[in-house]
C-alpha cells in the first residue's frame, strides 16, 4: 500500500552562509570538513559550490549529475576529473580508475553512465566503490521530475544507498516519500543564507500566449544584448524561430538552440543549423534552451542577458514550469557576477493558465496506483502459475502494457521515485488552474521579488482559437467555461464588464447562440445532465419553459389583471369570441413581459415562454366552448384563481 500522506519529515540542521561564502566555508564553520554522509543537502541558492566542494575534497568521489551538460561543464577543463556520458566508454573509465598519478579520483557521471560503464568497470578492476568512494547525487529533484520519461535516472538509487559515504543535494529538493531515507538515518542539512538572495522577476499571465511572447521578444530586442529563452517544447521553439527568421526580425547568424542530440537532429533536418547538444559560446542575440539545460551546468557569460522562461500548456502540458524547482534552477545557471553586481539583466516568466486542467487529488492518485497494483498482481499470478506457454505469453504481453509496469524498477519492484513523479505532476499542474495560485507559488519559493502582471483580457486569442477549432460539444463546453470565468472575473474586478464579455461571445459565435441561451436559462448542471447533446438540452429547456410559464402566467399580479379584464364577462355570463379573448389575453401577457406564440405565427426560439391556443382559456377559467355561435365563442363561468393559487 502506498500512502500519499507519507511525505518524509527528516531532522533538520540549519547552517548559516554569508554573502560571498561557499558551502565549504559554511560547513567548516559548523565543524564539517566536507559534506557529511547521510544528509539531504538543501543548498537553497544555486551556485553556492556544493559540487565544487566535493571536487576539491580529499577523498574519492562519484558525483551523479542527471543532465549531460553538467557533466561536460564540470570536467572538460580538468584532466584530473572524468566525465562519464554517452561518448565515454567503459574502457575510458577503467583507464582513469587505474591512474596512479591521481590521488583522489573524481568521477562525474550521468545516471545512465553510472549503470552502464562505472559499475562494470569497477567490478572488472575489483574496486569496492561503496567503501572507497563518496557518492553525491546532485540535483536530486530530477529523480522525481524526469523519471517518467527517463527510466534510467532512478536506477542508481538502490546502489546509492549501499555507499558508506553518501549525500543527496539540490537547491530545490522535492521532499521524498520513500521510507529508505529514514531507514538509512538521513537528515536534512539546510544551508541558510543570512542575506536577501531573492531575485527580481516578472510573472506575466496571458490569454494570448503567442502574441504576448512575441511582443516581449520584440520589446527586448530593442535594447537587449542577449536574450536567453528557456522553453521545454522543441515544437514551440521551432515555431518561434520560424517567425523570427521568416519575418526578418533576426538573421541566420543571430540565434543558437541548445537541446538534446535527438532534438538537434530534428531541428537541423527542418532548417535550424545552429543547434547544439552542448553549450557553444559565445551566445548569440537570441538563444533557446530546452529542459536539458535548466539545471546543474554553469553558464559563464560576459553579457547582460535577458531571460525569458516560457510555459504554454496548450502547446504541450509538459512545458509548464515548476516555480519551486525549474524556475529557481534556470536563473541559477548564470554564474558570473557582472560589474553592476547582477548575473543577468532581467528575468521574465510568461505563461497561460486554464481552469479546465484536470487535477487529481493525492487520494485519487493513491487509489489509482492501488488499483493498478491489484490488476497487475492478478495477471502476474496467472502468468507465474499457468503451465500453458501460449497463455503465459499472452499474460506477459498484458503485463508489459499495464500502467503498474511503468512504476517498477529494473528488478520488478515498485520505484518510489516513479510513484512520487505521479504526485508531483499533479502538484505542478494545480498551480496552473488559476493565475493567483501561480503567483502565490512563485512568491512562496522565497527566491523572487515578484512583479505580477495578470491577465488583461476577458477573452484572449487562446480562447478564441480553442473555441473556433473545437468540435461542437467541446466548443460548447469551452463557451460555457468562458462565460463562467467571465462572470467570476467581473465580480472580482470592476474594470471587466460582464455584459461586454457575453456580448462578444454572442457576436463571435452566433451559430452557438443556442448553448449560450441554454446556459443562462437552465445552467451548466442541466446541460451536463443532457450530456451536451442538443436534443436532450431541448428537452431540459422544454421543462424549464413549462416551469417558467407556470411561474409567470399564474403570478398573482397576472391573475389579478385577468380577473379585472374579464370581470364583465364573468358577471353577466355573456359570450366572448375566441379571437377577442386571445387578443385581450395577449395584451396582458405583453404588459407583464410574457413572450408567447400562436399557431401559424412563425415565432420560434428559446425566448418564447408559452403558446396561446383555443384551449388556453381553461388555464384560467371554468368555461364552455360554443363553436356553433358566430363567431365561435366562450362562456366564462368562473375564474380558477383559488385553484391555481393553492396549487
Amino acid at each position: 500500500m502506498i500512502n500519499s500522506e507519507e511525505v518524509l519529515s527528516l531532522p533538520v540542521e540549519q547552517i548559516e552562509i554569508n554573502k560571498g561564502e561557499y558551502i565549504t566555508d559554511a560547513l567548516k564553520k559548523a565543524g564539517y570538513d566536507y559534506i557529511p554522509t547521510n544528509v539531504f543537502l538543501n543548498k537553497i541558492e544555486p551556485g553556492s559550490g556544493a559540487t565544487h566542494g566535493e571536487l576539491i575534497a580529499k577523498r574519492n568521489s562519484i558525483i551523479i549529475e542527471p543532465p549531460v551538460p553538467a557533466v561536460v561543464g564540470k570536467t572538460e577543463n580538468n584532466p584530473n576529473y572524468l566525465g562519464v556520458y554517452e561518448k565515454i566508454s567503459q574502457r575510458d573509465v577503467e583507464q582513469y580508475l587505474k591512474r596512479k598519478d591521481i590521488k583522489y579520483k573524481k568521477v562525474i557521471t550521468t545516471p545512465e553512465g553510472y549503470i552502464k560503464k562505472i559499475l562494470p568497470a569497477a567490478k572488472k578492476l575489483g574496486i569496492d566503490l561503496h567503501k572507497d568512494f563518496f557518492c553525491l547525487y546532485d540535483e536530486c529533484d530530477k529523480l522525481i521530475e524526469d523519471t517518467d520519461y527517463r527510466p534510467a535516472i532512478s536506477i542508481p538509487i538502490k546502489d546509492f544507498f549501499r555507499y558508506e559515504g553518501k549525500a543527496y543535494v539540490s537547491a530545490t529538493p522535492i521532499q521524498p516519500r520513500s521510507p529508505i531515507f529514514k531507514e538509512k538515518g538521513f537528515r536534512c542539512l539546510e544551508i541558510k543564507p543570512t542575506y536577501d538572495y531573492r531575485k527580481d522577476a516578472t510573472l506575466i499571465v496571458t490569454r494570448s500566449i503567442n502574441r504576448t511572447i512575441k511582443e516581449e521578444i520584440l520589446r527586448l530586442l530593442e535594447t537587449s544584448k542577449c536574450i536567453c529563452i528557456f522553453y521545454k517544447t522543441t515544437k514551440g521553439i521551432n515555431k518561434l524561430l520560424s517567425w523570427l527568421l521568416d519575418e526578418g526580425i533576426i538573421k541566420e547568424k543571430d540565434y543558437k538552440v541548445f537541446c538534446s542530440q535527438k532534438s538537434v537532429k530534428k531541428l537541423k533536418d527542418v532548417r535550424f543549423k545552429n543547434s547544439y547538444e552542448q553549450i557553444d559560446l559565445p551566445l548569440e542575440k537570441i538563444n533557446f534552451f530546452t529542459s536539458r539545460f535548466f539545471s546543474a551546468f554553469d553558464l559563464w557569460v560576459t553579457k547582460h542577458c535577458d531571460l525569458l522562461v516560457l510555459s504554454n500548456y496548450r502547446e504541450a502540458i509538459h512545458s509548464i514550469i515548476d516555480p519551486f524547482t525549474e524556475a529557481v534552477q534556470i536563473q541559477g545557471r548564470f554564474r558570473r557576477v557582472l560589474k553592476d553586481g547582477k548575473r543577468y539583466n532581467s528575468l521574465t516568466f510568461i505563461t497561460n493558465v486554464s481552469e479546465r486542467l484536470i487535477i487529481k487529488s493525492e487520494e485519487k492518485v493513491t487509489l489509482e496506483i492501488e488499483a493498478y497494483r491489484e490488476e497487475y498482481e492478478d495477471i502476474h499470478k496467472r502468468h507465474k502459475n499457468d503451465p500453458n506457454k501460449i497463455k503465459k505469453a499472452v499474460h506477459k504481453k498484458q503485463l508489459d502494457k499495464m500502467d503498474y509496469t511503468l512504476l517498477l524498477d529494473a528488478d520488478g519492484e515498485i520505484d518510489p521515485f516513479k510513484v512520487e513523479n505521479r504526485y508531483n505532476e499533479e502538484r505542478v499542474k494545480a498551480y496552473y488552474t488559476d493565475q493567483y495560485k501561480l503567483k502565490q507559488a512563485y512568491e512562496a519559493t522565497g527566491h523572487f521579488n515578484l512583479t505580477f502582471i495578470p491577465e488583461s483580457e476577458l477573452l484572449g486569442e487562446d480562447d478564441k482559437l480553442a473555441m473556433s477549432t473545437a468540435k461542437q460539444k467541446d466548443r460548447w463546453k469551452l463557451i460555457v467555461d468562458n462565460i463562467e470565468r467571465i462572470e467570476q472575473v467581473s465580480k472580482q474586478n470592476d474594470t471587466f464588464k460582464l455584459e461586454e464579455g457575453i456580448e462578444f461571445i454572442r457576436t463571435a459565435y452566433r451559430d452557438d447562440e443556442f448553448i449560450i441561451d441554454a446556459y443562462f436559462k437552465i445552467g451548466r448542471p442541466a446541460i451536463e445532465r443532457a450530456e451536451w447533446g442538443k436534443r436532450k438540452i431541448e428537452t431540459e429547456l422544454k421543462a424549464y419553459h413549462l416551469q417558467v410559464s407556470k411561474e409567470l402566467r399564474f403570478a398573482s399580479e397576472v391573475i389579478a389583471d385577468i380577473e379585472k379584464e374579464f370581470h364583465h364577462e364573468l358577471e353577466t355570463q355573456c359570450f366572448i369570441s375566441k379571437d377577442d379573448f386571445r387578443k385581450r389575453l395577449k395584451t396582458i401577457y405583453q404588459a407583464h413581459g410574457i413572450t408567447f406564440k400562436e399557431y401559424g405565427d412563425g415565432r420560434k426560439g428559446n425566448s418564447v415562454v408559452c403558446s396561446i391556443s383555443n384551449e388556453t382559456v381553461h388555464d384560467y377559467f371554468d368555461a364552455t366552448i360554443h363553436n356553433c355561435e358566430v363567431p365561435a365563442s366562450y362562456r366564462l363561468k368562473a375564474l380558477k384563481f383559488e385553484l391555481v393559487r393553492n396549487s
